[in-house]
């Protein structure tokens, strides 16, 4: 079968990190052309946007995007009318609306769309998931507190307006969390603090609920020192399971679990590769759902400014 000719848009430290190898060590994939406005992707042709690429470039089957969610619903959007198949990074809009009609075009156009939450596919999550089905729930608590300096250097886009500061990593939590719960998850009250020279939160506690009353509780910090804490812990019926180093570890009561060997980003293209085969989507808004009510219910505290 002939590899998914893939074009990518977007050129960035996640980009190089994770997506362009995952992409290479997957034989269902032909990386071809990349759209970049930064240092260019060796070995393909390399173009300054996404309309040069589709207008210039090679025969594409599907774009992959990692650009700031600021402005990508345009590009995403091209792309569709375009007809290729799309790999959306997290968040997959800067605005709830916007990923909405995302959705809705794909349906239309009649091609896969895949927001690709990749922290559900941590190695750990998949047999949380499994043991989590049996038992009834009890609480939840997230811990995702990182240094925005270490993991986001110099990346002023994820503090301005669309960028959603600490939800930038905190929806990564949510991610995971909306997908092992079996019910809608439901903001009551959030606490967001903002830097005095910035327009997006460095720290927030969101308290959050479902429709049978579970008690769940997200503390995320972006200022947090080099140590990362990436810790979900559910207690059900007695026992404790805790997913940590967001996701990669597992433990129930404190014995160690088996998790799968594949890590988030080689899974991400096999789920994709799968969705563009059988002609199916995968494009699941609750995450960035829960991120827009913590926003429109959450009180505003004002803190220092923050330096790079």
């Amino acid at each position: 079968m002939r590899p998914i000719r893939l074009g990518l848009v977007g050129y960035g430290k996640i980009a190089q990190d994770q997506h362009v190898p995952a992409i290479r060590a997957n034989s269902a994939f032909e990386l071809l052309a990349v759209a970049t406005l930064g240092e260019p992707c060796p070995g393909v042709e390399n173009f300054r946007s996404l309309a040069e690429m589709l207008e210039q470039g090679p025969t594409l089957d599907a774009v992959a995007f990692c650009t700031p969610p600021q402005g990508r619903y345009a590009q995403v959007s091209q792309a569709l009318i375009a007809g290729k198949h799309v790999l959306v990074e997290k968040p997959p809009c800067a605005t709830l609306g916007e990923a909405m009609a995302l959705v809705e075009q794909a349906r239309e156009q009649g091609v896969s769309c895949l927001f690709a939450w990749h922290s559900r596919f941590a190695p750990g999550v998949e047999a949380a998931r499994d043991w989590l089905a049996e038992r009834e729930l009890d609480s939840v608590k997230v811990d995702w507190k990182e240094d925005v300096r270490k993991w986001h250097p110099g990346q002023q886009w994820i503090w301005q307006p669309g960028g959603l500061g600490v939800f930038d990593p905190g929806i990564n939590a949510l991610s995971i969390l909306s997908y092992l719960l079996p019910e809608s998850l439901f903001v009551e009250a959030a606490a967001l603090r903002f830097p005095a020279n910035r327009q997006a939160p460095i720290a927030a506690d969101v308290q959050m609920t479902d429709s049978n009353g579970l008690n769940v509780r997200a503390e995320f910090d972006w200022d947090h020192g080099q140590e990362e804490l990436w810790q979900i812990e559910i207690k059900a019926q007695g026992d404790v399971l805790r997913l940590e180093q967001g996701g990669a570890l597992l433990s129930v009561d404190g014995v160690a679990q088996p998790v799968a060997p594949e890590g988030e980003y080689a899974a991400v293209y096999r789920h994709f590769q799968r969705l563009v085969r059988d002609g199916a989507s995968d494009v699941d808004l609750q995450p960035l759902r829960i991120v827009a009510d913590s926003f429109f219910v959450g009180g505003r505290e004002v803190v220092g400014a923050f330096e790079d």
